[in-house]
This record gives structure tokens, C-alpha cells and sequence, in this order.
């Protein structure tokens, strides 16, 4: 089970990356300037870079562990993605403080409006959340795999 994460993991940062017109498949590679890949059941429904993220989806601002964080919500995300209803996904992005990839399994029962999307310096993604403690933020997120 590992394995198959890591290997997720590993083909979600190659193909890291903003949201194009076109939905192709999930093996294509996202355009240069993509920031999140959003797949359904194993087709890409959105790819998004971070000006699509500004212009589709409204951004917040929370602190959380005394670090502001702003971006837009993961709700918000997911609905701007199309993805209306869903039980399970995975986050696929590094681990907070650590240098190998990590996946974080997340249920739509459990996400709420402190499970955000922040926008790091280097224009990244960093998933944050409230009810996560630090250790198990998603750096650098490359895509939000919904099964």
C-alpha cells in the first residue's frame, strides 16, 4: 500500500502544475505554469495555475499555529473543480519539515472552512488546516486525487 502512495506521489510532482480550457487525461502532463492538478476518478477536471486559482475562487486569510495563511479554501477548490460530491481523496504533495513526498487521505466529512489552500512565497500550495497539526500540512501540492 505504501508503494502504490509513493508512486502516486511521485507521478503527482511530475505532473504538478493551474487550470487549462481543456480537460485531457490524467497521464498528460499539466502546462508549465500549473500549480494543481484536480483528477476524478482518474480524468484531470481542472488544472489550475495560481492567476485561474485568483480570478475563479475567492481567497482567504486565517491564522493558524500564529502563521497567516491565504489562499482559497479546499471546499472552494473542489467546487470551482467540479467536484460537487465526494466521500474520499488524497492530497499529494512533501510533508512539512521533511524532503520525501507524502499523500494525506481526506474525507468530505472532515474538511470544513479551516482547510486551506495558502499560496507560499515561492507560489506554491501548502494545505493547512486547523484540525491537522503542523507535521501533516501538504507542501508544495501537486494534485488532489478524488477516487
Amino acid at each position: 500500500m505504501r508503494r502504490n502512495i509513493w508512486a502516486a506521489v511521485a507521478v503527482a510532482i511530475v505532473l504538478a502544475g493551474a487550470c487549462s480550457e481543456e480537460s485531457t487525461g490524467a497521464t498528460d502532463p499539466p502546462a508549465d505554469d500549473v500549480v494543481l492538478r484536480v483528477v476524478v476518478e482518474g480524468e484531470v477536471a481542472a488544472d489550475w495555475t495560481l492567476a485561474a486559482l485568483e480570478e475563479a475562487v475567492p481567497f482567504s486569510e486565517m491564522t493558524i499555529d500564529g502563521d497567516t495563511q491565504n489562499g482559497p479554501l479546499l471546499s472552494a477548490v473542489l467546487a470551482a473543480s467540479g467536484v460537487d460530491e465526494w466521500d474520499s481523496g488524497e492530497v499529494l504533495g512533501f510533508g512539512e519539515g521533511r524532503v520525501f513526498e507524502v499523500g494525506l487521505d481526506i474525507s468530505s466529512s472532515s474538511i470544513n472552512d479551516g482547510w486551506i489552500l495558502d499560496v507560499t512565497n515561492k507560489g506554491s500550495l501548502k494545505l493547512a488546516s486547523v484540525d491537522l497539526p503542523r507535521q501533516q500540512w501538504v507542501r508544495d501540492v501537486g494534485e488532489i486525487n478524488i477516487p
